[in-house]
């Protein structure tokens, strides 16, 4: 395997890429928080009324204020958010991290990396915390976009965070409004978790076959264990990083 410093390279059993920094989300990502966000929402969904297994299947990637917007319009916007929040930070039983989540930063260098999360910034410092993962010095949460993912919008600000271009980040996902976000962002896109996520330039089921390390002012990650997933666009596609 051959890598390069012009973005993801393929071989029989190993993928790789090298660029300027890392863009993380975070529910699904970097946390499994998986059991306590579905009760929560099912006990929101119960509480208005709604089809639980529904609202729970609108709401991956979203802010909860779209997810509000969106499957209750008549609703009070702000005092269901409120709700909502209150819930998740006062509730992470169940929250862990991602296997292999805390052996990639600690690899990473804290100024190449954050976070770009659909939860607002109370509720993901409680979840960091609780599965026992560093905190970044700046992170992207709900109150900092006038507009969730898929929208470009928090990938975008993260990279500006980190004062690199997005061209030359890769972005790490578990839900398809987030890979369209990171996609749309011209990054590239490694998909995570056990879901085949359509628009992912590549997939692992969770971190543990991740590695990052600094490559000079560069940070090189590969990913060994799992053949080369299909790229599910063109190779001609895939976006031109720049130095």
């Amino acid at each position: 395997m051959n890598v390069t410093p012009t973005g993801p390279v393929t071989a029989p059993d190993t993928w790789a890429w090298r660029g300027a920094a890392l863009l993380l989300d975070l529910d699904g990502t970097l946390v499994d928080s998986t059991a306590a966000i579905d009760r929560h929402t099912l006990a929101w969904a119960a509480r208005l009324g709604l089809d639980g297994d529904a609202v729970v299947a609108a709401s991956h990637g979203r802010r909860d204020v779209e997810v509000v917007r969106l499957v209750a319009p008549g609703a009070d916007v702000a005092r269901e958010v409120e709700w909502l929040h209150r819930i998740s930070c006062d509730d992470t039983e169940g929250v862990v991290a991602v296997p292999g989540a805390a052996e990639l930063l600690d690899d990473l260098d804290p100024r190449a990396w954050t976070v770009v999360t659909s939860a607002a910034r109370e509720v993901a410092l409680a979840r960091l915390t609780a599965a026992g993962l560093p905190v970044p010095a700046r992170f992207v949460c709900a109150e900092d976009v006038a507009r969730g993912k898929p929208d470009p919008e928090g990938f975008l600000a993260g990279a500006r965070l980190l004062g690199v271009d997005p061209r030359r980040c890769l972005v790490l996902e578990d839900s398809a409004a987030g890979v369209a976000a990171g996609r749309d962002a011209t990054a590239t896109v490694l998909a995570v978790g056990p879901d085949d996520v359509p628009g992912a330039h590549h997939a692992v089921a969770d971190l543990r076959p991740v590695v990052a390390r600094a490559v000079g002012r560069e940070v090189e990650v590969v990913v060994t264990t799992r053949a080369a997933a299909p790229l599910k666009a063109p190779v001609d596609d895939l976006p031109e990083f720049v130095a």
